[in-house]
């Protein structure tokens, strides 16, 4: 019998064992049972959730944000890789897509706020062209109840990875020659981005595509610098509870926080399932 590496309990522990168990303990402390408050078990504040319509405004902006900023990424990675080719192929676009990839969320955040804020560059601008008289008349581009500011941020850093992405599935599926034989078939360029190309890389990128929108709706760094303290992204909505100096507010924080848990294991396993598929129609 071959003995166990060391490596895999570690790995198992650290993968599985420690996410569980914080899953466990806020389970525990959304009943009373663990924290600074633990006592006899209790189910009050699973029904004070009926009551308060901030985790459900949360998780629907986190929702809202993180739907935008991966759907408007994957338009702008399906025209620029569909339409534009020679640009990819050559030229110096394909190493400017690399540019965001390795800068911090925090940092992209911080950008966009001295370049989009009312008192940023765009705000002094357009104040010195004449385009708006004063500095509050210009747009709200961060920190807005829309979230535009958190939606550019996470654009910017989402469309070029999803760019080279579907770029590297657009070439090992070799779809130039294919668009090729299908228009000696008759079909046009626009019949088959659209009923071959498309649906191909979608299909092919689902997983991946899923993890950002998973990533995106997990965000704390880019919200709590863009975004306004009301509505909050579920991460800053938690940290926010968790970090008050009212000891009450602690199991609610837990509920909240083992609720977003749960969902996002839920997309995990939605994930695996996806990859699972595609790994057996590519076989």
């Amino acid at each position: 019998m071959k003995p166990i590496k060391p490596i895999l309990p570690l790995y198992a522990l650290l993968v599985i064992g420690l996410p569980l168990a914080g899953l466990g303990y806020a389970l525990l402390g959304s009943v009373g049972v663990v924290g600074p408050l633990a006592g006899d078990f209790t189910g009050e504040y699973w029904q004070a959730l009926g009551h308060e319509p901030g985790l459900a405004y949360a998780a629907l902006y986190s929702f809202w944000i993180a739907g935008a900023s991966v759907g408007i990424s994957v338009v702008l990675a399906l025209l620029l890789v569909l339409r534009a080719q020679p640009t990819l192929q050559r030229g110096p676009l394909p190493g400017l897509l690399y540019v965001p990839l390795v800068m911090p969320a925090l940092v992209v955040a911080f950008y966009l706020f001295q370049l989009l804020s009312r008192s940023g560059l765009l705000s002094r601008i357009s104040f010195r062209l004449g385009l708006t008289d004063s500095l509050e008349a210009f747009p709200e581009l961060v920190q807005d109840a829309a979230g535009v500011g958190i939606i550019m941020a996470h654009v910017l850093l989402t469309f070029p990875f999803l760019t080279l992405l579907f770029q590297a599935i657009y070439q090992e599926s070799r779809l130039a020659e294919l668009g090729q034989l299908t228009s000696t078939l008759g079909a046009s360029a626009g019949q088959f981005r659209r009923r071959v190309a498309a649906p191909l890389l979608l299909r092919r990128a689902a997983p991946t595509v899923l993890l950002s929108f998973i990533a995106t709706l997990g965000a704390y760094d880019i919200p709590l610098l863009l975004g306004r303290p009301y509505p909050q992204m579920l991460s800053v909505f938690i940290i926010t509870k968790l970090q008050r100096f009212d000891l009450r507010e602690l199991p609610a924080a837990y509920l909240a926080g083992f609720l977003v848990a749960a969902g996002l294991i839920g997309l995990i396993l939605l994930l695996l399932r996806l990859v699972n598929r595609s790994k057996v129609e590519a076989g």
